[in-house]
């Protein structure tokens, strides 16, 4: 499995020295910085120029373009109801490669004073002829993944909050790797805030739905 990490950090010194383009990847890096008195803007994300499916690439560009403008008015709005303390959100995206499988997973950080939270999404989809993107109800028997979890869970009550746990959201973020679905929840939604963004790894074979294989060529009908 390969991973290209963009990290969006805080400080300009390291936005300078970040890797700028993947020259051999399907992607390119953005960037993105505002600083106003009432809030800070700091994001680097990926757009991809080089899928096969055209139709494809401008769902996954508009999925992830889309959750960043989604993110810049809440901060927007957000700074008229903080009273004077500035609004800072940095977004930081992994990009996960497995095969051709891949998986943008963009982890959201607003601090507003001493308030400090993390929000994830994924947008998923296969590098094919095929042009869908591929949200996690697509990919696995939802009621057999939340008895996964819930197992999961019930076995370290010292990381994860056992009874607050519900089921797992359908827009839950998620990549693969190593033949493992991996679930990234957000900050404080099944552990407390010292473990960030949790990660649960469950092997796919024991929750994934039948999908057709997009690069099998399909059976000639008979005459």
């Amino acid at each position: 499995m390969k991973r290209y990490v963009l990290i969006m950090v805080a400080s300009l010194m390291f936005l300078q020295l970040a890797p700028t383009v993947h020259a051999e990847s399907l992607f390119q890096i953005k960037r993105k910085d505002q600083v106003t008195q009432d809030w800070e803007i700091h994001v680097d994300y990926p757009l991809f120029d080089q899928l096969q499916n055209k139709e494809l690439q401008d769902k996954v560009n508009n999925s992830i373009t889309s959750k960043l403008d989604h993110q810049f008015d809440m901060v927007k709005q957000g700074a008229d109801e903080t009273n004077g303390a500035p609004i800072l959100y940095y977004e930081e995206s992994d990009v996960y490669a497995e095969e051709e499988f891949y998986s943008v997973v963009m982890t959201s950080h607003l601090t507003t004073g001493n308030e400090h939270t993390s929000s994830v999404t994924s947008v998923n989809f296969e590098n094919g002829k095929k042009s869908d993107l591929l949200p996690l109800k697509e990919m696995v028997h939802m009621d057999v993944l939340n008895k996964e979890v819930r197992r999961i869970i019930a076995q370290d009550p010292e990381t994860y909050l056992t009874k607050q746990f519900k089921e797992v959201r359908e827009d839950t973020a998620y990549y693969i790797e190593e033949e493992h679905l991996v679930l990234v929840f957000n900050k404080f939604e099944i552990a407390a805030g010292v473990h960030g963004t949790p990660q649960i790894q469950i092997p796919l074979d024991r929750i994934e739905k039948e999908r057709e294989d997009p690069y099998k060529a399909p059976i000639p009908s008979t005459v």
